[in-house]
């Protein structure tokens, strides 16, 4: 489609990579202008699905199943606002089709548009307009664009601004004993719930909030969750958590004495853990594998992921992260947090992590026993990351010191 581009796409790319902003490029064709449809290219499904605006996947075929999304055109000087039409139709395997009301007013066949997401509206940027254009870069349109990246970091600044006036009433009582403890504390402080959920946290910032020291001690430095994922069971040939428990499970001794039937270990790509548990990746189908290994058995199946799914969850999870320090304390059998760094992290490049997976600087852990009653609990298989290679995934992560804002 952009390859019927009447203007070329290159001179906009620098334009685009500065603001920020997600975006997408359509080019009407002239049978799809006069019938008006365009096929919803898999860039632009990744933007909204990105973005939480739509996704096609979920999507069912038919015209019961469109769903409008609000929608402005850019002028030189004015938005004009309107809709867009996202749908699957019966015929063609239900092939991801768009469309924009009143488009034919806007532009002609071969246009290059620029389709913006923001707040879950979408923004359309005609740029083969020789005027839309000089707006762009010194005029209304690049006025608005910067209001949106106002808008986008204004978030950030009142999140930070919270973190430091916490930071400045010293140690807080951990509201929840044991390691939950830092992360609650810091959200019950922030007048936020303990989030179960995959979303993030504050307006669309992930907290991850994790100790510096504990029981007044420095502490080593241990991965931090970049988010949890159960394997896709559905395609995994039969294995299930009971199962995986059953088979690659062992007696654990307790700290009250008892034995408990566990399996709790990280598993590492093409290195097996004593367990004989290990990743191995996929390229040619991108998956994620988790193969066995020991003694006689050289290699056994045993789960796998699908990379879509997870570069999926990174996205949705981190698409802008507050990965929050905490200095701990014990008094009189208490524990106590000061919250004093911070590293901001935005837009993961979700497109290296099955690299970052295969050079182990990313793992999987699986946490799950045996309850006395027979079920099976586990912790819903965490992503892991050393803080020390989030620059590794998140393009340049800001630090702030809170003691030194004081």
């Amino acid at each position: 489609m952009l390859k019927m581009s009447d203007t070329p796409i290159r001179g906009f790319l620098s334009f685009f990579a500065n603001i920020g902003l997600q975006v997408a490029f359509l080019v009407p064709t002239p049978t799809g202008y006069q019938k008006s449809i365009m096929d919803a290219t898999i860039p632009l499904r990744e933007m909204l699905r990105d973005t939480c605006i739509h996704n096609y996947e979920e999507q069912k075929q038919g015209p019961k199943f469109k769903e409008l999304v609000k929608t402005y055109f850019f002028t030189p000087d004015r938005i004009i606002e309107t809709e867009a039409s996202l749908y699957r139709p019966v015929t063609k395997q239900g092939d991801p089709r768009i469309w924009f009301y009143n488009l034919k007013q806007y532009c002609v066949p071969c246009n290059l548009l620029a389709i913006l997401a923001n707040k879950g509206k979408l923004y359309v940027l005609n740029l083969s307009n020789e005027e839309i254009v000089e707006s762009m870069n010194s005029g209304f349109i690049r006025e608005v664009i910067q209001q949106f990246i106002d808008d986008d970091n204004a978030i950030a600044k009142e999140l930070l601004s919270k973190i430091q006036e916490i930071h400045n009433r010293g140690f807080l009582p951990s509201i929840t004993a044991g390691d939950p403890g830092v992360g609650d504390t810091l959200e019950n402080a922030l007048g936020i719930s303990r989030n179960p959920s995959k979303l993030p946290d504050y307006k669309g910032i992930e907290l991850k909030a994790s100790r510096t020291s504990t029981y007044n001690k420095p502490k080593t430095s241990n991965r931090v969750n970049l988010f949890t994922q159960v394997p896709d069971w559905a395609n995994s040939r039969g294995m299930d958590r009971v199962k995986l428990l059953d088979t690659y499970g062992y007696w654990a001794k307790q700290k009250d004495g008892s034995q408990r039937f566990d399996l709790n270990c990280t598993l590492r790509a093409n290195v097996p853990n004593p367990q004989g548990l290990y990743l191995e990746v996929d390229v040619d189908n991108d998956l994620l594998i988790n193969y066995y290994t020991k003694d006689d058995v050289i290699r056994r199946y045993v789960a796998q992921w699908s990379f879509l799914l997870l570069k999926q969850r990174l996205l949705e999870k981190h698409k802008e992260t507050f990965w929050v320090k905490a200095t701990s304390k014990i008094e009189n059998g208490f524990e106590y947090f000061r919250y004093d760094k911070i590293v901001h992290t935005k837009n993961p490049n979700a497109s290296l992590f099955p690299q970052l997976i295969d050079e182990g600087i990313i793992t999987v852990d699986y946490i799950m026993h045996r309850k006395e009653n027979g079920t099976v609990r586990d912790h819903g298989f965490p992503f892991k990351i050393f803080p020390k290679d989030l620059d590794l995934l998140f393009p340049e992560p800001k630090t702030y010191d809170l003691s030194e804002q004081e």
